[in-house]
This record gives structure tokens, C-alpha cells and sequence, in this order.
């Protein structure tokens, strides 16, 4: 990570005139757009900042963050204290979404960042933006909603992971006064998005499966990334002379297994991005392709299982999912990773960033697995 990942943002990314990063980079990391994503700024304010903290304290890396978070907070608020989700190279606005994913982000970003600099002000802001995603989905005047829910009523798993990580990452860097009820609201949802050994993307406000292309469709990626979640706050919760809480370790582990059984591709490794809950047909065309984050969180989810349960099947998995990313993502040789194959591993092109890749999925992957390896006294992977 130090020596392939992060200088590669640093040296083709990072917009010494304008602050802010640039994310549309090619293999050898020339732009090839100059508008900035607001998810991009908010994660990279978190992965240089979290870096700074918990690897060394590399003012390159404490600049970069602060970098991020100042252009976001310039350029990125909106009249009605929203946050837009691509702005150009300058921050003039150039596209908003309903959602409220730009202000989750940015949450994580500032908050760790305000857990270096003490800053009162980037801490209010950090919870600001976390308090504006939490309620978002509650103020349906100011948030359309995108689906017609009395036409379809059903529950979400994205929104809710993001909720209980984003409330961990808070209370682990800069503090946030609903973190509790918040994940625990979270967890419910999680719960019931867990049925016939899937983890759905979306069920009814029962936990039915919904019988339609949305509701057998599932993402592997997001699943691993759900389960770690879980599993990491099964050891915040940890109980009775430190033992991490069953319920939630029980939950974390099985949403692992049913990931890695219906998502991880036998015939030609890696993890699938989209697969059917049921076998019946989904309608998304790049279903069977390979991008970077899933094969991520799969390695961070499989250690995670690796050290809840104490079973070295995981430590193989972890090996196995590491293994077929370094062997057809990582570029050793340019630095970072691509970000998009075929199923057999084949470059569909040769980006290593864009409005949806940044310094985010991959370098967090291998921090975390570092540290998990540490904890477990292993250095089988990295």
C-alpha cells in the first residue's frame, strides 16, 4: 500500500492548484476526466487520514486528506446544506443525486480526520453529514423517494450497512451522540435481509423475498462488505470476559458462508458481481463480470470469519480471493489496481479510477487485512 497505492493517488491524483482529488485516471494515471466525485473526496479524506492514524504518521498522507476534505467542504454543499455528487475540476455543480451517500462519506472522511486535528468544526460537520444521511430516508419532502413504496413496500440492505459502519467508524474516530440506536436500527434491517441462505439486496418490510428481477438479485460485494460489518461489531459488542457476541458473530459468519458459496465463480475465480438468489434469470448485462471492491471486501470479510471462528477454511478463502486480486487487478508495476474484468480475469479496460473508483476499496483492504493478520499473529496473505 505504501509504496503502490497511495503514491499513485498522490502523483496522478491529487490537484495541487484546486485541492481535491482527480479520479479518472488511466493504467498510467493520465486523467481522462477532470470533474471530481463527492463519494471520492469524502473516502479519500477517510483512507489518507485513517492511514495517517493507524499506519505512520506521513504528512504526505495528512495533506492529502485535508486536501479532500477542504475542497468538499468549498465546493460541495449545495443551498440546501445537501451535497452534491460531481462537481468539475474547479467545483461548480454539475450533477446531484436523491440518495444521500455523498453526505455518508464524507462523514467518514472528516470524522477520522478530525480524530488528528481536534478540530471542533470538522467534528460538527462530520456529524452533520452523518445525521443528514441517518434521517434521510425520513423526510420524504426534501428526499423523493426513488421507488414507489406504496406500490411496493421493501427495505434496503445498502442504506443500513452504510448506517452501522459509518456509526463504528464514528465512534471509533471522532464520536457521534446516536451511535447505538443508530446501528441497532441498522442491524434489524440487516437481520431481516438474511433468508434461504442469501443476503438480499431487498425484501418486504416482513423479510419475504420479493419475487421480481430487483428482489432476486443479489451483489456478492455487497453482502462480504454487510457481513464484516456485522462481524466487526459483534466484537464491539464483545461479552462475558470479552467473547464477541454470539448473535451478531453467528449472523456475520453465515452471511460470509452464503456470500462465498453462491458468489465466488468455480469455473474461473474471483467474485461474481451480480448472481440470482433462486437461479431464475437477473437482467443486469455485466452480472458475470469482476470488479475490484467485491474481490476487497471479500478478503476483509474472510479474515474477519478467519478470526471470529478460529477456522483456518477462512484463512484459505482469504488466500484464494487475495490470490485471484493480485493475480489479475493489482499492477505492480504501475501501481494501484484495475478496476474492471471479464470473467475470465481480461481487462475490459485499462482505468484505475472514475467517478466510482477511487483510494478507497483497495487500500482499505489491505490496511485491514494487515491489521488482522497482526492481531492473529499471521502474515500468511500480505
Amino acid at each position: 500500500m505504501k509504496n503502490e497505492v497511495l503514491p499513485f493517488w498522490l502523483q496522478h491524483g491529487l490537484d495541487s492548484t484546486h485541492k481535491g482529488f482527480f479520479t479518472s485516471l488511466d493504467s498510467d494515471g493520465t486523467i481522462v476526466d477532470r470533474d471530481k466525485s463527492i463519494w471520492m473526496q469524502g473516502r479519500a479524506a477517510y483512507i489518507f487520514a485513517y492511514a495517517y492514524r493507524h499506519v505512520e504518521a506521513n504528512p504526505l498522507w495528512l495533506e492529502a486528506a485535508k486536501s479532500a476534505s477542504d475542497f468538499l467542504l468549498q465546493h460541495a454543499i449545495d443551498s440546501r446544506g445537501r451535497l452534491h455528487f460531481l462537481v468539475s475540476e474547479l467545483g461548480a455543480p454539475l450533477r446531484s443525486r436523491r440518495y444521500a451517500y455523498s453526505e455518508a462519506f464524507a462523514a467518514l472522511g472528516l470524522g477520522e480526520l478530525a480524530a488528528i486535528t481536534r478540530d471542533a468544526e470538522l467534528k460538527k460537520n462530520a456529524q452533520a453529514f452523518a445525521m443528514t444521511f441517518y434521517g434521510h430516508k425520513g423526510d420524504l419532502g426534501q428526499y423523493p423517494e426513488k421507488w414507489h413504496q406504496a406500490s411496493r413496500p421493501h427495505i434496503a440492505l445498502s442504506p443500513a450497512m452504510i448506517a452501522l459502519n459509518l456509526s463504528q467508524s464514528l465512534e471509533q474516530s471522532c464520536g457521534c451522540p446516536v451511535g447505538v440506536p443508530v446501528r441497532d436500527e441498522a442491524l434489524d434491517t440487516i437481520m431481516q435481509c438474511v433468508k434461504n441462505d442469501a443476503v438480499y439486496e431487498i425484501v418486504s418490510p416482513a423479510g419475504a423475498p420479493i419475487n421480481s428481477f430487483d428482489g432476486r438479485t443479489l451483489n456478492p460485494g455487497h453482502a462480504f462488505e454487510a457481513a464484516w460489518f456485522v462481524m466487526k461489531e459483534a466484537t464491539l459488542r464483545s461479552v462475558c470476559q470479552g467473547q464477541p457476541d454470539a448473535r451478531l458473530a453467528k449472523l456475520g459468519l453465515s452471511m460470509a458462508e452464503s456470500s462465498w458459496q453462491k458468489g465466488w465463480d468455480t469455473e474461473h475465480g474471483g467474485i461474481l458481481y451480480f448472481v440470482s438468489a433462486d437461479d431464475r434469470p437477473i437482467q443486469e448485462y455485466w452480472q458475470k463480470q469482476k470488479f475490484w471492491w467485491p474481490q476487497c471486501e471479500a478478503v476483509i470479510a474472510a479474515l474477519n470469519a478467519w478470526r471470529l471462528s478460529g477456522d483456518d477454511l477462512w484463512l484459505g478463502r482469504a488466500q484464494t480471493a487475495w490470490q485471484w486480486l493480485n493475480d489479475f487487478h493489482r499492477d505492480e508495476q504501475l501501481g494501484e489496481c484495475l478496476g474492471w474484468l471479464n470473467r475470465d480475469g481480461a481487462p475490459i479496460n485499462s482505468l484505475k479510477g472514475s467517478h466510482w473508483k477511487g483510494p478507497f476499496h483497495y487500500p482499505r483492504m489491505l490496511m485491514l487485512a494487515s491489521e488482522l493478520l497482526i492481531k492473529n499473529s499471521s502474515t500468511a496473505i500480505l
